[in-house]
C-alpha cells in the first residue's frame, strides 16, 4: 500500500519536477558553454541566461538562479500534495492504512522527488567545473558550498508549504503561516556554520513534520 501511495505521488507530480529540472539543465548548458542555436533561440532572453559566468559556483547568476527555481517546486509540490488535492483525499484517507502513513508517504515522495531533480544540476555543473581544460578559471571543490546551502534548503521550504497547504485556516496570513515562518530560520542556517546549520535545519525540519503530521491527524477532512 505505502509503495503504491509514493507510486500515485510521483506519477502526480513529476512533471513540475521535470520542468524545474529543464530549466537548470538550461541554465548548465549556458554557464558551461552547451548552448545550441535552439536554446539560443528561446532562451536567451531570460535574466540570468544572457552571460556565461567566469568563476563557476562563485559568481552569484548559478546560486540565485538555482534557488529560485528550486524553492519555487518546492512551494509548488508542497501545496500541490496538500490542499489542492483535498478532494482526492476524501477517499484515501479512508483506505486501510493510517494517516500518519499516507501523509508521511506524500512527504517522502515529494522531498526524493524534489531533491533528486535539483542535484542533478548541481553535479553536472561541479563535474564540468572540475574537469581539467573546460574553462580557464580555477575550482575548488568549496566552491560548491553556497549551492548546497540552498539545495539542502529546499525540503525546509517545501515542508513550510505543506503545513500551510494542510492548515485549515481561512483567512491567507494565517494560512500562509508556516511557509512565512520558515524565512528567517532559513536566512539563519543558510549564514551559519555547517555543524550549526545542518542541527538547526534537522530539528527545524522535523519540527514541521511533527506539525504537519498532528494537523493530519486531528484535521476533520
Amino acid at each position: 500500500m505505502t509503495r503504491a501511495l509514493v507510486t500515485k505521488e510521483l506519477r502526480e507530480t513529476w512533471a513540475y519536477a521535470a520542468l524545474a529540472l529543464a530549466l537548470s539543465l538550461a541554465f548548465v548548458c549556458r554557464q558551461t558553454g552547451f548552448w545550441s542555436r535552439f536554446l539560443l533561440w528561446t532562451l536567451d532572453w531570460v535574466p540570468g541566461l544572457a552571460e556565461q559566468a567566469v568563476l563557476p559556483f562563485v559568481q552569484i547568476g548559478f546560486g540565485a538562479y538555482l534557488g529560485l527555481i528550486g524553492f519555487v517546486l518546492a512551494m509548488t509540490l508542497g501545496f500541490q500534495q496538500s490542499c489542492w488535492e483535498s478532494r482526492q483525499a476524501l477517499y484515501l484517507l479512508h483506505l486501510p492504512v493510517r494517516r500518519r502513513t499516507y501523509f508521511l508517504a506524500k512527504l517522502g515522495a515529494g522531498i526524493a522527488l524534489l531533491m533528486a531533480s535539483m542535484s542533478l544540476p548541481i553535479l553536472l555543473y561541479a563535474g564540468w567545473a572540475a574537469w581539467p581544460r573546460t574553462h580557464p578559471a580555477p575550482f575548488e571543490w568549496s566552491m560548491i558550498g553556497p549551492a548546497l546551502r540552498l539545495w539542502l534548503l529546499m525540503p525546509l521550504i517545501y515542508l513550510g508549504a505543506f503545513a500551510s497547504g494542510i492548515r485549515p485556516a481561512r483567512w491567507i496570513g494565517s494560512r500562509l503561516f508556516p511557509l512565512l515562518a520558515v524565512v528567517v530560520p532559513a536566512v539563519f542556517v543558510y549564514n551559519a556554520s555547517w555543524l550549526v546549520g545542518l542541527t538547526m535545519l534537522g530539528l527545524l525540519s522535523a519540527a514541521f513534520t511533527c506539525e504537519i503530521l498532528v494537523e493530519a491527524s486531528t484535521r476533520d477532512f
